[in-house]
């Protein structure tokens, strides 16, 4: 089963983002093909140099480094999205395929179960 996991929320504004990274990890712990898209304010999420300890927050930047130890290496990001939000696609801190929308769109159809949160 190929899932894809959407990642659009702003990462500490809400648990949502947590929660996917925290859902996506535990599934590919048990073999599932999982692959992982940031579009809109879910971008924020591959800057580097986060300070979530300043707002009294857990970090994503662990799980975010662990991706490839639990085989998540289709790992994608919307340039669409970072043009609009001004995020510059060569400073992400993870290392991503930068999606046009057509490809986007291939990309969904092409697995089986879209989570986004």
């Amino acid at each position: 089963m190929r899932i894809l996991y959407i990642a659009a929320s702003d990462p500490y504004a809400s648990q949502r983002a947590q929660t996917l990274l925290d859902a996506l990890l535990v599934a590919a712990s048990f073999g599932a093909q999982v692959s992982l898209l940031f579009q809109g304010h879910g971008l924020l999420q591959l800057l580097p140099d986060q300070e979530a300890a300043l707002i009294d927050r857990r970090s994503l930047s662990a799980q975010l480094d662990a991706l490839p130890l639990f085989d998540v290496e289709a790992i994608y990001a919307d340039r669409a999205d970072a043009q609009r939000l001004h995020i510059d696609a060569s400073s992400s801190r993870v290392d991503v395929q930068w999606l046009e929308p057509e490809a986007i769109a291939s990309l969904i159809a092409a697995h089986d179960q879209v989570i986004r949160l």
